[in-house]
């Protein structure tokens, strides 16, 4: 088991280093000329490496590229564009909207990337062990090889597959961040092109275009030999096509459809807060119909329920409870080597599908699930659970 935790952490540094391996063309940050192309006379910052994103994986790069060993494959700086105002910003804005206390990945699952026990022993230092709380698996498994008497809660079972708390989390995330060193560049990656090596876009180098935050008209430019995409998952809001006029820009400030992402994307507070105003802020109980099935559908459902709102939940199949968003084998260190190989083996085309399978739709954490359907079965209740194809 020794040898397999080598050899998957050897596999990670080599991809480091491969992605890295041209950076000795831009060590230090300094400024370059900008082309004429890019319509300003401001300089061009030179970084060893760009980093696209702010939110969890942005910082596992950081991590992996500056921290750990202290074998940097990184000579220079690594600067990260996003328009928070530091790591996982955003993150944390979707968890303040749909007042979500607690993670749903075990306790070693976390941004830095070669120290599974670094979350544990975090809240082990603060004292706030008791921000682990046991998750709900029926089956026998093993987060890592790196067991530890004092990683252990009272009763003996491992702290590392327990579900810390979103307050703990965020602290531990925010100490993670202010080890590393890095440049934050708050604004908003608009463009990506290949830098130098003629008007072919063969050059050795990106150029990364972003606009300032509270300043969006004003464009500068970071130029670094590696670059980092950490955005996240991209693509269409999935909603119902009735529903789809109701959500333009002209609706959405005033009407009754509200989609979740927008509790996020226009700052809205929360989602009791959101409800109250849109069904008319004069405190009396609302209707409200929540349509999805994963934990976002059934947090909204919770909420809406517990400010004393009449609640109709609505998937296309029955609400399915996992305790964590994929198989407990892709955590098991038994298994998740050969499951990622095998992953990894496939052709690109095929990953976003294998990637489906994997997570087989949304889910519910059985405490959400537990509640939903105590309310519902409750006489009088104000909430329903409907199942519509």
């Amino acid at each position: 088991q020794d040898r397999c935790r080598f050899r998957a952490r050897r596999s990670t540094r080599r991809t480091v280093v491969k992605a890295t391996r041209s950076m000795q063309s831009i060590q230090t940050p300094e400024t370059v000329s900008k082309s004429a192309a890019s319509g300003s006379s401001e300089p061009v910052e030179a970084v060893s490496v760009v980093v696209v994103g702010g939110g969890p994986h942005a910082l596992a790069a950081l991590a992996a590229l500056v921290g750990g060993d202290g074998k940097s494959p990184v000579r220079g700086t690594v600067a990260v564009i996003d328009p928070g105002s530091h790591f996982l910003d955003a993150w944390y804005g979707r968890f303040r909207a749909l007042e979500i206390d607690r993670l749903r990945s075990p306790a070693y699952v976390h941004p830095s990337a070669f120290e599974p026990t670094a979350l544990v022993e975090f809240a082990i230092r603060e004292g706030r062990t008791a921000e682990l709380e046991a998750a709900p698996v029926a089956v026998q498994w093993m987060p890592t090889t790196d067991h530890r008497p004092e990683h252990a809660d009272s009763s003996g079972a491992s702290l590392l597959k327990a579900l810390p708390s979103s307050a703990l989390f965020r602290d531990f995330c925010a100490s993670l961040e202010a080890e590393l060193p890095h440049k934050w560049l708050r604004g908003t990656a608009t463009r990506v092109a290949r830098a130098g090596g003629g008007g072919g876009g063969g050059g050795s180098s990106f150029r990364v275009q972003y606009s300032a935050a509270g300043e969006p008209h004003e464009l500068r430019e970071v130029e670094a030999a590696a670059l980092i995409l950490a955005t996240g998952p991209v693509g269409a809001w999935s909603i119902p096509p009735p529903f789809a006029p109701l959500l333009s820009a002209a609706s959405s400030a005033c009407g009754r459809v509200l989609h979740s992402e927008q509790l996020l994307t226009q700052g809205r507070g929360t989602l009791r807060e959101e409800v109250a105003r849109r069904s008319g802020g004069d405190g009396g109980p609302a209707s409200v119909l929540v349509i999805g099935g994963g934990i976002s559908a059934a947090q909204a459902a919770l909420t809406a329920s517990r400010a004393g709102h009449r609640v109709v939940l609505r998937s296309r199949r029955p609400l399915q409870s996992r305790p964590f968003d994929i198989a407990v084998g892709w955590l098991d260190v038994r298994h998740a080597d050969r499951l990622r190989f095998e992953y990894l083996c496939l052709p690109p085309t095929r990953r976003l599908q294998a990637i489906r399978d994997a997570t087989a739709g949304g889910s519910v954490p059985a405490p959400y699930l537990e509640e939903l359907q105590r309310l519902a079965a409750s006489p009088g209740s104000s909430l329903r659970i409907e199942v519509t194809a």
